[in-house]
């Protein structure tokens, strides 16, 4: 589990990413440099309740987030954070996941 999620940052620009882009949506840049965002603000929460072909399914919350940059993710929440509440930022086997600043680190 890595502390932080990676965004791309524009070359040309600085304009912030996620997930990453063939060309920049601003400036139609075409070379990008990973960066790291650590916390972000709930916008807004949603609970998977069904997956289609899944068998014991535990509901699952995500998260719209809006980064210090503005940039707005889309994150897995490991508790009940809900909107306005500031979040740590991290991947897990490469996607993006969030829980409740200064919370214990998940396991």
């Amino acid at each position: 589990m890595n502390k932080g999620v990676t965004i791309f940052r524009c070359q040309s620009c600085n304009a912030a990413l996620f997930p990453q882009r063939l060309l920049c949506p601003r400036c139609h840049g075409q070379t990008f440099a990973e960066d790291r965002v650590q916390q972000g603000r709930v916008e807004e929460i949603s609970i998977i309740r069904h997956m289609i072909g899944q068998e014991n399914w535990k509901p699952r919350w995500i998260a719209n987030v809006t980064t210090v940059d503005g940039l707005g993710i889309t994150v897995g929440l490991r508790d009940e954070s809900g909107p306005g509440t500031v979040i740590d930022l991290y991947e897990d086997a490469g996607a993006p996941w969030g829980q409740a600043a200064g919370s214990a680190p998940p396991a």
